[in-house]
């Protein structure tokens, strides 16, 4: 196929965890990698900042519950952009050929950081629902006995691990000297929902102000 490099996004810590389907494609993915031949470098990631839009700072600003567990997980979010930028940087570096790199956020944030930050930026209160470690890991044996329900199980697999005591981050110092990037232009997690809330407040603030012209007119 004439492919000159092969970047691969994978899974943080993927090859601990050969009971998620998922994770376990991510590392056979990789070892064939690095057994294949190709010119290749496999990039990890922790977790995306845009999946906490839908997760937590929507339902957070519209009263709606958002699901949290008992576990001090933590995740270190990177803005999908910033994932772009170091990614192109990559790609123009030979020395970074059949390597692993990690790309992780600035912090590594539990759930419950999350959504207090959340709670904050929005001005409001959250309706938090608990689901403990134990009810996830039992539904997810529970959906096993069934083939019909066994996707659900594949997906219940992968939340059991985000919500056990782990810690999904890595030290970026290496990776940034490698890329010849500067650490301090990746966004934090504050910053980007500083903005998300910034933007959509103002929106809603205009529309309001719209439908009042609107109804004195009328």
């Amino acid at each position: 196929m004439g492919i000159q490099k092969f970047v691969f996004f994978s899974i943080h810590n993927c090859e601990k965890h050969p009971e998620v389907p998922l994770m376990e494609i991510k590392w056979c993915t990789e070892k064939y990698l690095a057994e294949s031949g190709l010119k290749h470098t496999i990039i990890r990631l922790c977790g995306f900042m845009q999946g906490l839009i839908g997760q937590y700072a929507v339902p957070v600003l519209e009263g709606k519950a958002v699901w949290g567990t008992d576990a001090p997980t933590r995740i270190a979010y990177m803005d999908t952009q910033d994932i772009a930028r170091l990614t192109m940087m990559a790609l123009r570096r030979k020395d970074v050929e059949r390597k692993s790199l990690t790309f992780a956020g600035p912090r590594a944030w539990t759930t419950q950081e999350v959504i207090s930050l959340c709670e904050r930026l929005a001005g409001q209160d959250a309706k938090v629902t608990i689901v403990p470690f134990g009810v996830l890991k039992f539904t997810r044996v529970l959906t096993r006995l069934f083939e019909w329900t066994n996707n659900a199980a594949d997906r219940l697999a992968f939340s059991e691990v985000l919500s056990s005591d782990v810690i999904f981050s890595a030290p970026m110092g290496e990776t940034y000297s490698l890329l010849g990037v500067d650490g301090k232009e990746t966004t934090t997690l504050e910053k980007y929902l500083q903005e998300y809330y910034t933007q959509i407040l103002k929106k809603l603030k205009d529309l309001k102000a719209q439908s009042k012209q609107g109804d004195f007119y009328l």
